[in-house]
């Protein structure tokens, strides 16, 4: 960046301060005695980039107002000679109620500016120039202050050394690292709280199991008890329809028998009375007989005795189905008499699980065994106490299944709420295994980052060195070339009278002054070469304050052969060697605003 023009008002000490054709290339030398406006020109070209000034930064701008102004104003324009001969302007306003403003634009084309706002327009002046505040303030303007060894840790220097970054990414890494570390420590707290939860519900990995086991078998002994009040009520229900039926059955068989044997001994008489007719006719038996029949009913004859035959097989077939008549019946009468046996049985076991007494037990099973003889009340008196039981059962085992599946429901859900506080634990473990893992690597990150650092500051240091070593004989009439600067930019010199190097507190302040004025100009070159990368202007303030004329004139007379990258140098003193020539020069004094002159040829 190459400054062109400089307009402004109202800012610091100037009313008014106008500088037009600025050269290009060399030194702009700018004199005046104490509080006459040196510093501010280097001020306000600083104001006007960066909107803030190395003594007053942006919380503190109202200080820029020049004194009883209400507002102020500045405009330069430059140019990126590397780049293209286009040139720029930057226009910056502010006013006493803090209102700032900003403008970039083209010098020939400012009606469509290239950004507007204080933030756009830092990031499109970046955009142009690579250089922000801090690294303009370190490296190409040295302010009014005593010319010291750079601070090894400012932003501009570890730009410069290309750590900037790097010590981005590490701030990073460790602010990553110690957020995961509060993170490892909350979920250890969390995993802590949950496992004293876990405690407090005291599990007890066989319980689940042993109730469930209960209930079920709560469950069977329900559904048992069940199946026998269903049994015991069907036998009841079959008894009573069985006396019914088992009166009419043993009625039928018994008419079935005095049938049966009626015709039982029709048939053996027609048998026998046919035999002794027919086969027995000379007996006395015969005789008797067959007189009898013939006195006393019809003479007989033998188509008659051909009768008997019939009629005794007549009876014998009607003997036959009585008898299996009977037999039917009989069958019938011994299924209904099973009914009253079953639920005789029935009672007997119900009487042991009851427990009753041998005299209670006896006197129902008397009443069952003769069931055949007890109406339906009497039946209904007998089995009250039974079915009565049986209700008080159903009752319990249903309160007691009832019970144990509010046990189930409710040990289940301590069981699942273990678990699920469990799998919370090792979801959080797991977090925490990632988290430790993530910060393995990101502490490896860093060494790796840090030696990366390590190795780029040296490099840096080496380089610098070499600048220096350019530089210094120049200021020195070569009794310094060498320097040492270690890690933390502290500076040793190498002396060839004395063939050693030397601390700065064992040379000349003059001396010192020089090296430091070689060690900032290296740093302005390294500038240029890293991110500039194009002609760079270098402001100067009071560089000379400690030197001698010798060495002020040495100096001047070297400054502008130190750099092509560098040409133009404003240059700020109190006063200058008379015999000296600058492209530019500039005097301030207290009563006059600025009065100019031009280049010396």
């Amino acid at each position: 960046m190459i400054i062109h023009s400089i307009q402004a008002n109202n800012v610091l000490k100037y009313q008014q301060l106008d500088l037009q054709d600025l050269p290009a290339q060399g030194v702009i030398a700018i004199s005046g005695l104490n509080e006459s406006g040196k510093s501010t020109i280097g001020e306000t070209i600083c104001f006007a980039l960066f909107g803030r000034t190395f003594s007053i930064d942006e919380s503190d701008l109202a200080k820029i107002l020049r004194w009883g102004a209400s507002d102020c104003s500045v405009t330069i324009q430059f140019s990126q000679p590397d780049s293209s001969d286009e040139r720029y302007a930057i226009t910056r306003m502010l006013d006493c109620d803090g209102n700032h403003s900003a403008k970039l634009y083209q010098v020939y084309n400012e009606d469509n500016p290239i950004a507007r706002g204080i933030n756009r327009v830092a990031e499109a002046l970046f955009s142009l120039t690579s250089i922000e505040f801090e690294e303009f303030v370190e490296s190409f303007y040295l302010a009014q202050r005593e010319i010291t060894t750079p601070h090894p840790h400012s932003y501009a220097l570890k730009t410069m050394a290309g750590v900037a970054t790097m010590e981005y990414c590490d701030q990073g890494i460790h602010e990553d690292i110690n957020q995961d570390k509060q993170a490892i420590e909350d979920l250890g707290q969390q995993i802590s709280t949950i496992d004293d939860e876990i405690n407090s519900l005291n599990i007890d990995s066989e319980r689940l199991a042993s109730i469930t086991e209960q209930y079920n078998e709560a469950e069977l002994a329900k559904e048992k008890n069940a199946l026998e009040q269903e049994s015991y009520q069907t036998a009841i229900e079959q008894y009573n329809e069985a006396g019914p039926q088992l009166k009419r059955y043993l009625s039928k068989k018994s008419r079935a028998t005095f049938w049966r044997f009626s015709y039982f001994i029709i048939a053996i008489a027609c048998f026998s009375l046919w035999w002794l007719l027919v086969k027995m006719p000379d007996s006395e038996l015969h005789h008797t007989v067959t007189t009898m029949i013939n006195n006393n009913l019809l003479p007989i004859n033998t188509q008659y005795i051909t009768y008997l035959l019939y009629a005794g097989a007549a009876s014998t077939l009607f003997f036959l189905i009585f008898w299996a008549i009977g037999s039917s019946h009989t069958g019938h009468i011994k299924r209904l008499q099973q009914w009253g046996i079953d639920l005789a049985q029935s009672m007997r076991a119900l009487d042991d699980k009851r427990q009753l007494s041998a005299d209670e037990q006896r006197n129902i099973h008397t009443n069952a065994i003769h069931s055949s003889q007890l109406s339906e009340a009497q039946l209904t008196t007998v089995c009250a106490p039974a079915l009565d039981f049986f209700n008080q059962q159903e009752q319990q085992l249903v309160q007691h299944v009832e019970e144990l599946s509010e046990a189930v429901r409710v040990e289940s859900e301590r069981v699942n709420l273990t678990n699920e506080l469990q799998a919370k634990t090792a979801a959080l473990a797991a977090q925490q295994e990632e988290k430790q893992a993530r910060n393995r690597l990101r502490e490896l990150a860093s060494e790796l980052l840090s030696g990366a650092s390590r190795h780029l500051s040296k490099r840096f240091n080496h380089i610098l060195r070499d600048h220096v070593g350019k530089t210094l004989p120049l200021f020195t009439e070569n009794r310094y070339e060498h320097l040492q600067i270690d890690d933390d930019l502290s500076v040793r010199v190498f002396s060839n009278e004395k063939h050693d190097f030397l601390e700065l507190d064992e040379i000349s302040s003059g001396t010192q002054r020089q090296i430091m004025l070689a060690v900032r100009l290296a740093l302005s070159q390294e500038m240029v070469s890293r991110k500039v990368q194009n002609k760079q202007f270098l402001i100067l303030d009071e560089p000379f304050a400690f030197f001698d004329q010798e060495r002020t004139e040495r100096s001047l007379s070297v400054l502008p052969q130190l750099s092509s990258d560098l040409p133009q140098i404003w240059i700020i003193a109190q006063s200058f060697p008379q015999d000296m020539d600058f492209e530019y020069t500039i005097l301030c004094e207290r009563d006059e605003l600025i009065q100019q002159a031009e280049t010396s040829l």
